[in-house]
């Protein structure tokens, strides 16, 4: 996939989470559970057909991310993608933020459904997601600095004696680590759905998707990129 196809794929597919935020935010306190489940649904299908389109990618645009914002590759990415723990603390600043809102309520023992209405048992899940995905992302990052300071990617050369670097190994290594972390964004969101309520589910995509455009709007409108 050429340069100008993948930045014509990322373009389409941010219009689309565009598209599934609204949808998300209009539908998030509707009463008909399907429907909401459908949408989550729809929202991490959005996601993993945009990871299976960049596994086709050289993985050094993948890496560059060249459609990209300056502001959001310096302060939004890792890996050429969001961080995973990103999605989880996420998840306990919004919470955070209503369970404070609504504790009168919920101390004269009303439920809002929403995400200030974590239970026990969903905390101590995404409790348990977070320390999983660091420990992941950790090894991910090592791996990467590995690759990136030539360790393994260097052969002797075809008469024995000077080093060669071995460019299609590293490649490779790139590869591998680039199709993992995006493995990991894509298996992060879908744990975290899986732990809530469809509307605390909801809730969670739209936050994400507002902070992903939120970083994109103001890397256009303030950074050196802001003619992409």
């Amino acid at each position: 996939m050429e340069l100008e196809a993948a930045t014509r794929r990322f373009h389409l597919w941010f219009r689309g989470l565009r598209s599934l935020r609204r949808d998300l935010s209009s539908a998030r306190w509707s009463d008909d559970p399907a429907q909401l489940e459908a949408l989550v649904g729809r929202f991490v299908v959005h996601l993993e057909s945009y990871c299976a389109a960049r596994a086709e990618l050289d993985p050094v645009w993948t890496l560059s991310a060249p459609w990209a914002s300056p502001a959001e590759r310096g302060a939004a990415y890792w890996l050429a993608g969001w961080r995973p723990t990103t999605l989880v603390h996420l998840l306990h600043t919004e919470s955070g933020r209503r369970f404070e809102a609504q504790l009168p309520d919920l101390l004269l023992g009303v439920r809002s459904g929403n995400l200030g209405d974590l239970s026990p048992e969903q905390l101590a899940q995404v409790d348990e997601l977070q320390r999983r995905t660091v420990a992941e992302e950790d090894a991910l990052s090592r791996e990467m600095a590995e690759v990136q300071e030539g360790h393994g990617v260097v052969a002797p050369g075809d008469g024995g004696g000077e080093l060669e670097l071995d460019v299609r190994g590293l490649v490779r290594r790139v590869r591998a680590v680039l199709d993992r972390a995006d493995a990991l964004r894509l298996r992060t969101m879908k744990r975290a759905v899986e732990i809530l309520q469809p509307a605390q589910a909801a809730e969670l995509l739209v936050a994400a998707a507002d902070m992903e455009i939120g970083f994109r709007e103001f890397g256009l409108k303030y950074g050196p990129g802001r003619d992409r």
